[in-house]
């Protein structure tokens, strides 16, 4: 059994202009232990496993720029291509009267104004040429540690439904069967909770499974990198090495946009700067996910992912009170750093627990996971 640490870093870097500091609760993977999988779907290790708990500085990422204003933002301002993440102002439709906050979790809605209005702000910030929505996740409880994700489409933890149950939900599950993915939206588990522990979504080879197992529908948007991965496998190739360089297949990259629902006053998005952490602070896990878009198919497959030591260099970044117009545009993924780093243009990132917050309603969030291909 590891032993739990709080210990307070020696980072206490402020933003620009910044006149607070702000500190919050991160949880890592103690030096020496390997983290035992999940056995529920979408879920990373259990908490017991994240036994190294540290009190961390936090660096407000305030003023957040426009997408036009973050191209010329100060020096020192959070970036894809740098930092792995970035955070900008990002007004919607639904950000306007007459929409509510109730709307962001009407997915008619979602499809009709938030996805293309998302995308399109996607290939302005990165360039990509076609950027593809695989899924909307919705987190609107308290933590838990098995919560909605476990259930979804009918798959894992959940019993066998009724056939009235089942045409009471027949609406929900075809969300959650399509393409792209409603996640949380369900009116009979509800949405999904926080995720407090370090991590990033996809390791490497955990991004390229991703592609062709998430949905048929994903695999078919990503079918020139597939036939392109495939051919430089066939020859022996190594991917991590060779596919940016080899010409045969497009660049591409997996980002998640996250959103507040109302500002967010206990749980904020805490993201570390890919510059700052040690090959050596990536801890590879298994994640069982349910292979999705195929009715009465209840099989998974294996995804791997990265969970993280704390080392002394780490810095991490979030916004102070997040409002539903600033929005995160965190890295997954990205074919053209795939032979730079571990991490491959993704970042470590966790919600964060800030001391004296406890007591607050839970936080509210939208997040859309998105495919991008230049």
């Amino acid at each position: 059994m590891s032993t739990t640490t709080t210990t307070l870093t020696q980072d206490v870097s402020t933003s620009p202009g910044s006149a607070d500091q702000y500190y919050g609760k991160l949880r890592f993977i103690p030096p020496g232990q390997t983290p035992k999988a999940s056995p529920h779907n979408f879920h990373l290790p259990a908490m017991s496993e994240f036994g190294d708990v540290r009190l961390q500085s936090l660096i407000d990422m305030r003023p957040v720029p426009t997408t036009s204003e973050l191209p010329n933002a100060p020096e020192g301002t959070a970036r894809l291509p740098s930092h792995g993440f970035a955070a900008v102002r990002h007004p919607t439709t639904l950000n306007s009267a007459p929409y509510t906050k109730d709307s962001w979790k009407s997915p008619a809605l979602l499809k009709q104004f938030y996805i293309p209005e998302t995308e399109e702000m996607v290939k302005q910030i990165t360039g990509a040429k076609n950027v593809i929505t695989e899924s909307l996740l919705l987190r609107s409880e308290i933590w838990s540690e098995t919560d909605a994700l476990a259930a979804h489409a009918g798959h894992g933890d959940k019993a066998e439904a009724t056939k009235e149950e089942e045409e009471q939900t027949s609406e929900a599950t075809a969300l959650e069967l399509g393409f792209p993915q409603f996640i949380g939206f369900s009116p009979t588990t509800g949405g999904a909770s926080p995720a407090p522990k370090v991590h990033l979504d996809y390791a490497p080879n955990g991004a390229r499974t991703h592609i062709r197992r998430f949905h048929p529908m994903m695999a078919s948007a990503a079918s020139a990198v597939i036939r392109a991965e495939e051919d430089l496998l066939s020859r022996g190739k190594s991917l991590r090495d060779d596919y940016a360089t080899s010409g045969l297949g497009p660049r591409w990259a997996l980002f998640s946009i996250w959103r507040p629902l109302k500002a967010v006053t206990r749980d904020p998005l805490a993201l570390g700067d890919a510059r700052t952490f040690l090959e050596s602070d990536y801890v590879p896990v298994i994640v069982k996910t349910p292979d999705l878009g195929i009715p009465g198919e209840k099989s998974t497959h294996d995804t791997e992912s990265y969970l993280a030591h704390w080392s002394a260099g780490q810095k991490w970044y979030f916004i102070s009170r997040q409002e539903p117009e600033e929005v995160l545009v965190i890295g997954l993924f990205d074919s053209d750093r795939d032979a730079e780093t571990v991490a491959a243009g993704g970042t470590l990132h966790s919600s964060v627990d800030l001391p004296g917050t406890e007591a607050e309603e839970p936080r509210e969030s939208l997040e859309l996971r998105c495919l991008a291909i230049w």
